[in-house]
């Protein structure tokens, strides 16, 4: 199958519902063919990396408690990640990396959650793509290293989960936003909002200083919500932009900052979801220019997916299949 094939399939099967197991079964029997034949193109050398492209996406919610094989809530996630993974493996040129802006989890952050959630990512990983997490306000740190001891291995800040992905033409710094709060009991909720700690802001400003390359943040939570990272950008030349998570929408938008001297224009990038709320991903191209941001949409629901949506629904997804915007970096 190739990648206008699997298109054509997802059209086809764009008018079922993933609420009914039939209708699940249907829409996973495409994405892992096209995994399967995508990670065989990469093995044969038929697909290659692009290292200046990458898929940026939110908000992935999955749930690892099953019951027959099925999640206990919203069993589609694991579908329509699944159907993402399958596109991005459908590319002609694949990315170089796959970055996640954070609630890999469902809801409260389990580790099942985040087993079942890397054995969906693993296909990324095994057609040579670079998978990067971030934790949002939904996720749990201590789960969280347990399943993926390497990141409390490499992270920046201790005891946050921090990560740098180098690009070509742009580094992309991933910083830990999840307010968590203290002595939480299994399946209880912490802090919706979000928070840059001392020890990021302390680690951000000595990395920045100096830094020559341009740099984009990110985290799970918008800009707004941090007023201590909106002072650091102030000062720092180097910073063209943020990406974030969160409110499952895709929304390209500026921040204005006043620093001491001047005004200070921040592109910032609101990232879909795979739960609900806008449905696909951004995909990042990279040139010593500018960085680019193509918007693969996918519908919207809210919060699940109907047989026949409301009108409002088609028009929201319509009027973003166009969708793109640029960081410049020069």
């Amino acid at each position: 199958m190739n990648r206008k094939e699997f298109l054509l399939s997802m059209m086809a099967l764009g008018g079922t519902t993933l609420t009914s197991s039939a209708n699940i079964s249907a829409w996973e029997k495409v994405a892992d063919k096209m995994i399967a034949e995508g990670i065989e193109d990469t093995r044969k050398g038929k697909r290659k990396i692009d290292p200046a492209k990458a898929v940026l996406m939110s908000d992935i919610h999955i749930c690892g408690e099953l019951e027959d094989g099925v999640p206990k809530h919203y069993p589609y996630n694991p579908t329509s990640l699944k159907l993402r993974v399958a596109e991005i493996l459908s590319m002609r040129r694949l990315p170089a990396h796959v970055l996640v802006f954070g609630d890999v989890a469902w809801d409260y952050g389990l580790e099942e959650d985040y087993r079942y959630a890397s054995q969906l990512l693993q296909e990324l990983t095994e057609a040579g793509i670079r998978v990067t997490l971030a934790l949002g306000n939904h996720d749990r740190r201590a789960p969280f290293f347990k399943v993926f001891p390497e990141y409390a291995k490499s992270t920046l800040v201790e005891g946050r989960v921090v990560s740098i992905v180098e690009m070509p033409d742009v580094d992309i710094v991933l910083l830990d936003s999840l307010s968590e709060r203290p002595n939480l009991k299994l399946r209880q909720s912490t802090t919706v909002s979000g928070e840059i700690n001392q020890a990021q802001i302390d680690w951000l400003c000595e990395f920045l200083k100096g830094h020559t390359r341009p740099v984009i943040l990110g985290a799970h939570h918008p800009l707004n919500e941090m007023k201590n990272l909106e002072g650091v950008i102030a000062e720092s030349p180097s910073v063209v932009g943020y990406v974030y998570g969160h409110t499952h929408l895709w929304n390209k938008s500026v921040r204005i900052i006043r620093p001491r001297k001047g005004l200070h224009m921040v592109p910032t990038v609101g990232l879909p979801a795979t739960f609900y709320g806008d449905i696909g991903f951004a995909i990042l191209h990279s040139t010593p220019e500018a960085v680019t941001f193509e918007y693969s949409s996918k519908g919207f629901w809210w919060p699940q997916p109907l047989d026949n949506p409301p009108q409002a629904w088609l028009s929201r997804a319509e009027d973003l299949s166009h969708e793109d915007c640029k960081f410049l970096l020069k």
